[in-house]
């Protein structure tokens, strides 16, 4: 299930506040945020530490004065959208980068909320995105229950092809404004021309869940079929566990959901054996995940190589181990194939 704001130490959702130092962790009482101190304190210190660092770079940053030709004063002003073109605003960048690193070893909703904020602001900066902080984004959109803005973003960066159609200089273009693709296309065009196991594996996640809320509302029409309509609508809203789902009208009033769920199952097959064949490493490390969630490959590891494995398995490990029945459900894939 997606994350959801809640207090730290007991799981309650009511009256909730943060961390005062951290940002990212919840309570919902004083004597709650003390009971947990200990276990809290080294994050929320490293978490601290990384903020502290990062708002003096981006002080500095706001000092530039710039040289009248090559650095223009206050870039966060001047040079939104090629940010990472002047040298002096790196440093910025890899201290927001490790901030969201140290965020994200807190496992809540706030954290990956606050994660995503900012590597979002960081692509706004830097459209070119030489980073590659993208890769992460998928994912976390997908543990806050945003699955219709994680399959936006995968679809718009697929089908843009950077070397030639789209000039990431030109801040006048539209960017990333695709909104409300069809989650339940076929997904063949994910791996035509551009292979990137991130965006593959959060979207196999994306299709694995609508067929698990297709499953349960196909269950419920079996369970509740002599209901009156008007409550059993009722009843159906509830049951998904997506919003991508529970929002599509055409899908919750639908009376036969075997067709759908057949073709999702061929979907999710077609990606299933997609993976395997662009990077033969990743899903027996989904399965079996171990040292692999800690190792430090290169950044720019090749594709196919365990080491790009490594890197995308540790973006989006979380969201699959957060998804009930997900990682199951690629195991008896995996058994059969």
């Amino acid at each position: 299930m997606p994350l959801t704001p809640c207090c730290s130490f007991c799981s309650s959702s009511n009256n909730l506040s943060p961390c005062d130092a951290c940002k990212v962790i919840l309570y919902c009482s004083r004597e709650h945020q003390v009971s947990d101190r200990e276990r809290h304190a080294p994050e929320c210190k490293v978490i601290e530490c990384a903020r502290a660092v990062l708002e003096r770079e981006e002080q500095t940053v706001y000092d530039e004065p710039g040289d009248g030709l090559f650095v223009p004063a206050n870039p966060f002003e001047t040079s939104v959208g090629y940010f990472w073109g002047i040298i002096e605003t790196r440093d910025y960048m890899q201290a927001r980068l490790t901030l969201v690193e140290a965020i994200l070893k807190v496992k809540t909703f706030d954290a990956v909320e606050s994660a995503a904020h900012h590597l979002r602001d960081m692509i706004r900066l830097s459209r070119m995105d030489d980073m590659r902080v993208r890769d992460l984004l998928p994912a976390l959109y997908l543990r806050l229950g945003r699955d219709q803005d994680a399959y936006d973003f995968v679809k718009w960066y697929i089908t843009t092809d950077h070397e030639a159609l789209f000039d990431f200089g030109d801040v006048h273009l539209p960017y990333l404004d695709i909104v409300d693709a069809d989650v339940f296309e076929s997904p063949t065009y994910l791996w035509a021309k551009y292979h990137n196991l991130a965006y593959l594996a959060s979207v196999a996640l994306l299709k694995i869940r609508l067929l698990s809320d297709l499953v349960a509302l196909l269950n419920v029409d079996y369970l509740t079929a002599k209901l009156p309509p008007e409550l059993l609508d009722r009843v159906k809203y509830y049951i998904p566990s997506t919003g991508t789902v529970r929002n599509n009208s055409k899908v919750m009033t639908s009376t036969d959901y075997t067709s759908l769920i057949a073709t999702l199952s061929s979907q999710v097959d077609e990606i299933y054996v997609a993976i395997s064949k662009i990077n033969e490493y990743f899903w027996p490390a989904l399965l079996n995940p171990g040292a692999h969630l800690t190792a430090r490959p290169n950044t720019y590891s090749s594709p196919g190589s365990e080491g790009d494995m490594q890197l995308q398995l540790q973006h989006c490990y979380d969201a699959w181990k957060e998804t009930p029945g997900s990682i199951d459900f690629i195991r008896t894939m995996h058994g059969t194939k």
